[in-house]
């Protein structure tokens, strides 16, 4: 893999076709930055809240006191679900009062983005230290990899499956949503950098609107999946990655084809994805 040197500015979507702007320099796409990231691209793996650069003082403490406290309030979830309830919990776990979870704005969605933004950190350090066997060449070695790397971040669910279902409501909401489609588009664009795409024509958007599909339709399907070992929703994961991989390589050899699945795409995409805004 080529070390991209390029400065990583994936900024919140206003909308979901902006959410795929390729960021284009020197003909290479580079990865998002996951976390707070660094000018290589490479992800810090911490779940930090992102900062601006300009945080002097008491921003800075702040932005460090509640991503220590939403670090802390995850063992509490189970308990208490995606709360103001679980975010005081943690708080009082590390020695604030109770009345800290004053300091978000919407404490369980806070803590449901925090999760998120950390398990796709996780997942990046697995892609970047070579946990998870990159592809070559191959179709089939292709198709394993992405399952595999799909499968990794869904296990991440594990410990809060029983209450994923409110977070998903609560990132869903407008004031939630472009934050939550900029941590599926880190996600989704992660798997694609190291799974070797360096497209930056129509490719670049039906990779990810394809990716990113499959990943929440099999979220859905873990939620209700009562086979052993989840394996109903990993054989659904194998078939869904098979039958996008044989639709990237028709649309390869058919330019304007991959422009109208990219038109057709944005809207269903939306729907799939839960994130239709205008609510």
């Amino acid at each position: 893999m080529n070390n991209d040197k390029e400065t990583c500015n994936f900024a919140r979507a206003n909308n979901f076709r902006s959410a795929f702007r390729p960021n284009v320099c020197g003909g290479s796409t580079s990865r998002p930055c996951s976390g707070s990231g660094d000018p290589n691209g490479n992800p810090n793996g911490s779940g930090q809240l992102a900062t601006d650069g300009n945080d002097v003082g008491g921003d800075s403490y702040e932005k460090d006191v509640k991503t220590k406290i939403l670090q802390s309030s995850l063992q509490h979830v189970p308990r208490h679900g995606w709360s103001r309830d679980t975010v005081a919990a943690g708080a009082e776990e590390l020695g604030y009062p109770d009345t800290v979870h004053g300091l978000f704005r919407d404490p369980g969605a806070e803590l449901a983005l925090y999760f998120y933004s950390a398990s796709n950190d996780s997942l990046s350090r697995l892609l970047r230290d070579g946990t998870l066997t990159l592809p070559t060449e191959s179709k089939a070695e292709l198709t394993a990899f992405l399952t595999v790397a799909i499968k990794t971040r869904l296990l991440m669910l594990q410990p809060y499956l029983n209450q994923w279902p409110q977070a998903i409501a609560l990132l869903s909401k407008p004031s939630n949503a472009p934050q939550a489609l900029s941590n599926l588009m880190t996600l989704v664009n992660d798997v694609c950098y190291y799974a070797g795409d360096r497209s930056i024509d129509t490719r670049w958007y039906t990779r990810r609107i394809g990716l990113a599909t499959i990943y929440k339709s099999s979220e859905l399907h873990l939620l209700q999946d009562g086979s052993q070992g989840y394996d109903d929703t990993w054989k659904f994961v194998r078939r869904a990655v098979e039958e996008c991989v044989k639709l990237d390589t028709m649309l390869e050899s058919n330019a304007q084809l991959a422009k109208d699945v990219v038109t057709a795409s944005v809207s269903t995409a939306k729907n799939i994805l839960g994130l239709t805004w205008n609510r």
